[in-house]
């Protein structure tokens, strides 16, 4: 097992525990839910001082920053921002808060100048400083990015405060496009009055989807820097991408040229590389893996869908899921240790992880919601999945760590931008 795993498992095991040692307690999905909080759920306290303003003027930004950072430092899962220190060093529960954030803004023309500081709690030494010259339409992007820079001096990780996220969502009965920043905000439409399925981040500005504006469901791409839009994939039959090799620049698609649906390797020009499957099963949702050596893909060479690993040639498949009779939509961690996909169980699909070598199973929530195409965050630590509550579909954003949900958006299939610069 890698140490994820072995924190997950630890995670569930002491839910359990948590759930035995209660007289009466009964297996509901809120105490589920809430016991696998607690078990791995603890975060970092950290000071977020208010940033210091002169004007009234300067003082709006000022607070709108503060308090954007505050959430963006709450959404990381790991730490706990604080208004201000308390009366001691210690926190409640013996915890030590482990740093304070502090900031200065002033005016220069028509942008801000903020200057901030990371400092130790215990001796107050600081750990780094940084200006940002900023207008005032992008003030939000600015607390994004000191957030995973604090992320990056405090715990060595790379933040995802600065991604979005592509989705689709139902209304008047068409499927358009949606983009979002990766905290709700900023939500806008890409398409209009088509039917789109399997939106996927190439680069931080183009991405791919499947419209059936043509009847035929074909292949689009969109450069948002270009602002241009193109069909790169209009073969008969599907046309419909999985995934994206960033190193090769080639996208993992489902292609049914001959009637059957079969993985190709494609260019993100359209152009074919090489056929990975060829039999008369239904394959598809292939997945990279993070090497960009091997995928995760969807056969029902067995009759039931489940999950399959080959190599980049389509060579030394295996099977990978071994329990379900219905499995599908993975997704391979960037980290490269995990497999999220969903498995019917009963009227249900059920958010799974599982481990790259098939020796390690668990589902993530033992509760009454549906879970479809998962999608990981560029950190490895967050998944984006669609859940039904009642008719209406969401996007989820779960910390695989902690157990910990929020709402994002009404939606579903959705995928993940990736760091900037990769």
């Amino acid at each position: 097992m890698t140490s994820r795993v072995q924190i997950f498992f630890l995670r569930m095991v002491l839910a359990a525990m948590a759930l035995s040692v209660v007289p009466g307690a009964g297996r509901t999905q809120t105490d589920i839910h809430l016991s696998t909080e607690k078990a791995g759920g603890g975060r970092i306290p950290i000071v977020v001082r208010d940033i210091d303003a002169g004007t009234p003027g300067e003082m709006g930004v000022a607070g709108y920053v503060t308090k954007v950072l505050r959430q963006d430092l709450l959404f990381t899962d790991i730490f706990e921002p604080l208004r201000f220190e308390g009366v001691s060093d210690t926190l409640a529960g013996g915890r030590t808060a482990m740093a304070i954030v502090e900031g200065v803004l002033s005016k220069d023309g028509d942008h801000y100048i903020l200057d901030t500081r990371l400092l130790d709690y215990s001796s107050r030494e600081e750990i780094f400083n940084k200006r940002y010259r900023f207008g005032r339409d992008v003030r939000r992007t600015v607390a994004h990015h000191i957030c995973d820079e604090i992320l990056f001096f405090l715990v060595g990780e790379k933040g995802i405060a600065t991604t979005r996220l592509l989705f689709a969502r139902r209304e008047n009965g068409v499927k358009n496009l949606y983009m979002v920043d990766y905290d709700g905000y900023g939500e806008r439409q890409v398409t209009k009055d088509e039917l789109i399925v399997s939106p996927l981040w190439l680069d931080e500005s183009r991405f791919v989807f499947t419209s059936y504006r043509r009847d035929n469901p074909d292949c689009y791409l969109i450069d948002l820097e270009k602002n241009i839009r193109r069909n790169i994939s209009h073969r008969k039959g599907m046309n419909i991408a999985g995934s994206y090799n960033r190193e090769l620049d080639e996208i993992a698609m489902t292609l049914s040229l001959r009637g059957n649906s079969e993985i190709y390797r494609v260019k993100s020009d359209g152009s074919i590389v090489k056929r990975l499957t060829n039999n008369r099963a239904i394959e598809i949702s292939a997945s990279w893996a993070p090497n960009g050596r091997e995928l995760v893909f969807v056969s029902d060479r067995t009759r039931s869908p489940q999950l399959y690993v080959m190599d980049y040639y389509g060579g030394n498949v295996r099977r990978l899921t071994r329990t379900g009779s219905y499995n599908t939509s993975p997704s391979w961690s960037p980290e490269g240790d995990l497999i999220a996909f969903v498995s019917r169980e009963g009227w249900l699909y059920r958010l799974r992880l599982i481990s790259p070598d098939g020796l390690w199973e668990e589902t993530v929530f033992d509760d009454y919601y549906s879970y479809e195409d998962p999608v990981w965050a560029p950190d490895g630590r967050h998944i984006a999945v669609s859940v039904k509550y009642g008719e209406t579909s969401w996007i989820v954003i779960v910390d695989i760590e902690t157990g910990r949900r929020r709402k994002l958006v009404r939606g579903e299939s959705a995928d993940w931008s990736p760091l900037a610069g990769e």
